[in-house]
């Protein structure tokens, strides 16, 4: 049997893990995890040549003990057909600190994942394997993932076990786990829910979303994901490559899940994000355009929120949300940051002064038309700040309006257009004084 010790935040445990499984299973097959966001690629090419039906999935630092193989033995002689595989309930841990009985606060219980899985159910069906990295940022979800994804067409077995001491998995303080789990867990509860279900496109839709792309391989597929998964079906998603030159976002967006709510238009050269946006809004069907930036994503609701918001104001141009930050590390690690509350009214002299980043955003296509989009004219041909520039133009004589809920994942990172240049914004803002003077 192949069995893999992901690393979990004890990676240095992980030669214990293997000497353990060795004593009890010295016929299986360990596969020590190096790191955390290769693990999906590493357990994919494990299982793309293994032929026994099941496998089993270890944390570093977790111990088999002795009687574990009868067990487990005893598990896979009961199991039916039906059955994906067996989930652990561990009665020990080892590492755990130890809690007070004058603490009340129950610490918040991440799911470990499945510890024995069905080989066959893994790597057949819609989504073979486990998510990749660029399918799934949060490689330390990858069990989970792959465990609510096959809850749709298989059945999990739930044991309580003495035969497995799992190490307690303390992540720093710095990793902010528990807002983390609470921040991403329902968009993978979201995407189980919907991962069999096929929508037709709606004519005409309730909302464009438009996302734009230049060489966005690594996060295009996380983003379309965030769409797929929303509790509002009438979108339809349009797809604008910018002239992207990588053959991996070509192959990313060739390889994205057939919709008929999803175009892809293509131009061959890069004109900047103005242009791209304003090419979507003339293709747009809807009454509402929402943009949705290729390294973020929306949360499950998001859609759902934003028009419920603007069926109840009415007349709205503008509908604008509270987003959740996330810090891009060099190892391309996410660390959740804070909840970012947009100001509950802005004002032209705000937003220029100020530079607030207001995600998510969504405009009356009308709206947008009647300002003629976005400027591509303005200095920087519209490559920057021109999110800033629509919503001061629009805050003058239209009405924008905030709802105080996150619905938006927004991603900082160090290479992204405006953090390359952020001498630029003065420079901006004073080539478009004179403008916004004339239009006030």
């Amino acid at each position: 049997m192949l069995v893999f010790i992901l690393p979990g935040t004890h990676s240095q445990l992980s030669e214990s893990t293997v000497s353990s499984v060795q004593r009890v299973f010295p016929d299986a097959r360990p596969i020590v995890i190096p790191s955390e966001e290769r693990a999906a690629w590493v357990m994919n090419e494990a299982l793309s040549v293994e032929t026994l039906p099941w496998f089993m999935t270890l944390y570093a630092g977790d111990d088999v003990q002795p009687h574990a193989k009868i067990e487990l033995e005893r598990w896979l002689r009961t199991a039916s057909d039906q059955l994906a595989g067996f989930i652990l309930n561990p009665v020990h841990m080892i590492g755990q600190p130890h809690v007070s009985a004058s603490r009340t606060a129950s610490p918040l219980r991440i799911p470990r994942g499945p510890l024995i899985w069905r080989t066959q159910a893994v790597m057949n069906g819609h989504q073979k394997g486990f998510a990749t990295k660029d399918q799934l940022p949060f490689q330390k979800y990858v069990l989970i993932d792959k465990q609510l994804q096959l809850s749709g067409q298989y059945e999990w077995s739930e044991m309580d076990c003495q035969a497995i001491l799992c190490h307690h998995r303390r992540a720093p303080a710095w990793m902010k786990e528990a807002e983390e789990w609470l921040a991403v867990s329902p968009l993978l509860l979201a995407a189980a829910h919907t991962h069999s279900q096929r929508t037709e496109a709606v004519s005409p839709p309730l909302v464009t979303i438009a996302l734009c792309t230049y060489n966005d391989s690594e996060y295009l597929t996380w983003a379309v994901r965030s769409v797929l998964v929303q509790s509002c079906k009438d979108w339809e998603l349009v797809i604008l490559d910018d002239g992207s030159t990588s053959e991996e976002t070509e192959a990313c967006l060739r390889h994205l899940p057939e919709d008929s709510r999803i175009t892809i238009v293509r131009q061959q050269k890069n004109r900047g994000k103005a242009h791209a946006l304003n090419r979507i809004l003339h293709l747009s069907h809807a009454r509402w355009l929402l943009e949705l930036d290729a390294d973020d994503w929306l949360a499950p609701n998001a859609l759902e929120v934003l028009l419920r918001e603007a069926h109840r104001v009415q007349y709205a141009d503008v509908i604008y949300g509270n987003h959740v930050e996330w810090l891009e590390r060099a190892n391309k690690q996410l660390v959740y940051q804070r909840v970012h509350t947009a100001p509950s009214s802005l004002s032209c002299d705000s937003l220029r002064n100020d530079a607030y980043a207001i995600a998510p955003r969504m405009f009356n296509v009308s709206s947008l038309k009647q300002v003629k989009g976005w400027n591509e004219d303005m200095l920087f041909e519209g490559r920057l700040y021109e999110d800033i520039d629509l919503l001061s133009r629009l805050s003058l004589h239209h009405k924008l309006y905030h709802v105080p809920e996150s619905i938006y994942h927004r991603r900082l990172r160090s290479s992204s257009t405006t953090h390359r240049h952020p001498l630029h914004y003065s420079a901006w803002r004073n080539s478009t004084k004179d403008v916004f003077n004339e239009l006030e």
